[in-house]
């Protein structure tokens, strides 16, 4: 035992004294003799213990100083959405039952008209307010009725309470990304998960930048913006004169962001079984990067504001059968300073439709674009709401 003892100290970094000391430590909280088998499985848990943590790479828990480049960057997104319109479909459904159970909380104009009585049901008891005038996100239906939708989880699945219970589902917009950078005292470039709720914060993806971040104490290489703080500190990298300012001449930003992702780069013409590949991928690395040349683009916005831009790969067949082309939607937040023949580099999730025929084509929801070889410019489309004079 003595032995053993002796070679743990060397691996710990101790000495034999203190790795001694702390053996009889262990023995003594664990109620046991010293010189039982027992003793020594529970100096075996510590020492073992020790080592995987001392093998571990040192972590920036905290606030830390970032520089990088967004390889994605998605349109910022209402986290309550989802669950708004659940209330409002359960409320459609049988309003009683969407009151007595949390789901909205219902508003009622007074007969003066300048005040409302809002009632909701909390904790199975009946609680009432009045207010001068509604939030932007009340509901107010066909039929008149006034709803708020609120959050009647009282528990998460965790257990843990959930202090928005009973409260109104207000928008929380919510930007999330794939950073690639060094955070802190980092020595290699590394592939973050980025999230933040501020739907202000659209920096160019494949822009050099610094920025202060918070590091996740919990989940690993994930990084969030935090308060204004990110959003105000977020400095371009491209003043020489400037303290921070860092020489990435020799850095390769493709390459950089392809080996901390070489699972998700595919062929265009590959894309469909890319895409079969990534389901099982956890949700924050189910994304593909791939590369094509711009056929066509429509700025034009679709209802949900995106543009559509079609890419193929020249050095491909082309499949004559179909369009032969791949459907790539761009949002809002991305730029299109490039025009058609242009190459570019594309970085988004895949989708998959399901018609008549039989799955169609795979299309990239894009939230990065890098483009390699600019033609030309794309086409400027102005649009102009519908007069509602005559109404």
């Amino acid at each position: 035992m003595e032995e053993e003892i002796k070679i743990a100290a060397g691996k710990l970094g101790i000495s034999v004294t203190d790795a001694t000391t702390k053996f009889n430590e262990i023995a003594l909280s664990g109620g046991v003799e010293a010189t039982s088998d027992i003793a020594l499985a529970l100096w075996r848990s510590y020492a073992s213990q020790q080592l995987r943590n001392k093998s571990k790479p040192q972590r920036n828990n905290g606030a830390g100083q970032a520089f990088g480049f967004f390889m994605s960057l998605e349109e910022p997104r209402d986290n309550n959405a989802y669950n708004r319109r659940k209330a409002l479909e359960e409320y459609k459904r049988d309003a009683y039952n969407a009151h007595q159970e949390g789901f909205v909380a219902i508003a009622e104009l007074g007969d003066d008209g300048n005040h409302y009585t809002i009632t909701r049901i909390y904790n199975g008891e009946v609680d009432t307010k009045t207010a001068i005038s509604l939030p932007d996100y009340a509901e107010t239906l066909e039929d008149g009725s006034i709803i708020i939708a609120l959050d009647n989880r009282k528990h998460f699945q965790s257990g843990a309470d959930n202090k928005m219970y009973g409260k109104a589902l207000r928008p929380v917009m919510q930007t999330k990304g794939l950073f690639v950078g060094k955070v802190g005292n980092d020595e290699e470039y590394k592939l973050y998960n980025f999230s933040y709720k501020n739907s202000d914060f659209a920096p160019n993806t494949f822009t050099w930048l610094h920025m202060p971040v918070m590091v996740s104490d919990f989940v690993e290489d994930t990084l969030y913006g935090f308060t204004d703080k990110t959003l105000n500190g977020l400095t371009l990298n491209d003043n020489p004169e400037a303290e921070i300012y860092r020489n990435v001449e020799h850095i390769d930003m493709v390459a950089t962001m392809t080996n901390l992702a070489i699972n998700n780069v595919t062929e265009l013409s590959l894309l469909d079984a890319k895409h079969l590949e990534m389901r099982d991928s956890p949700a924050t690395r189910r994304f593909v990067i791939t590369d094509g040349t711009v056929c066509n683009i429509s700025m034009t916005p679709t209802g949900n504001g995106n543009r559509i831009m079609y890419l193929s790969d020249l050095n491909a067949d082309f499949n004559y059968d179909n369009d032969g082309m791949t459907t790539c939607w761009m949002p809002s937040n991305l730029e299109i300073n490039f025009g058609i023949g242009s190459s570019v580099i594309v970085v988004g999730r895949t989708s998959q439709r399901e018609g008549d025929d039989g799955y169609e084509p795979a299309t990239i929801n894009v939230s990065g674009v890098y483009v390699t070889t600019s033609v030309g410019q794309a086409e400027t489309v102005e649009v102009s709401e519908e007069s509602m004079d005559w109404f």
